[in-house]
């Protein structure tokens, strides 16, 4: 009885060992492929003005990669850089200098003095919140959909009322990478070996809730 459980067992780790389709061996290719693609997307995201086309090309890569686990990661992802980078390199800079206006607003209005500053601080406050709503479905819908850059925005707006808690979690998720990516050592040392690839991957189940409204193809 104990010989035929030994041989058994060892028949499994040799298994294990030499069969590339192993579950083992998957897993290690699935988290060897993801760490390729982080590193592809933090080397794309050193411009700074190409961090737009890289957060399009990352989601556009995990929704294909929801439907289709055999994706090539890599080579999807480059193709929807490509396909994507003026689109989404506006985009991303219309971002950039909204946020700029709304935030030096804000710093300007707070503490003013002027019988104006609060209302106009709250305007400023809300339509940042708003942005940062925002922001977080008009990449995703660069990379998914054929659009102009002003339908986009307005798509990504009508959205967040229907959809409002599922951005909320967008955004809740974004808030948990930080503390884990960027305040914690291991985070910091995960998000160069995987982790923005990853963070990318759990919001994707989130945007496929939220895009399966608006088409099949999800």
């Amino acid at each position: 009885m104990m010989n035929s459980v030994i041989t058994i067992l060892r028949n499994q780790v040799i298994e294990l060992k030499f069969n590339p389709n192993s579950s083992f061996f998957r897993f290690m290719g699935t988290l060897a492929s993801f760490a390729v693609l982080n590193w592809v997307f933090l080397l794309t995201c050193l411009p700074i003005v190409t961090i737009g086309a890289a957060l399009t090309a990352m989601q556009a890569t995990q929704q294909r990669y929801l439907r289709i686990e055999s994706t090539k990661l890599t080579r999807t992802y480059w193709h929807h850089f490509t396909k994507n980078f003026k689109q989404a390199t506006g985009t991303w800079l219309i971002l950039l200098a909204l946020a700029a206006v709304f935030g030096f607003n804000i710093a300007f209005w707070r503490g003013n003095p002027n019988f104006w500053a609060t209302p106009v601080l709250v305007v400023m406050i809300v339509a940042a919140v708003v942005l940062g709503l925002i922001a977080e479905l008009v990449l995703p819908l660069l990379g998914l959909f054929q659009n102009t850059v002003r339908q986009t925005f307005k798509n990504a707006a009508l959205m967040i009322i229907p959809n409002f808690f599922r951005v909320l979690l967008l955004v809740a998720i974004d808030g948990a990478a930080f503390i884990i990516f960027y305040l914690t050592n291991i985070g910091r040392a995960m998000s160069l070996i995987f982790g923005f690839a990853f963070w990318q991957y759990i919001k994707a189940f989130a945007y496929r809730r939220i895009l399966a409204k608006y088409t099949d193809e999800i």
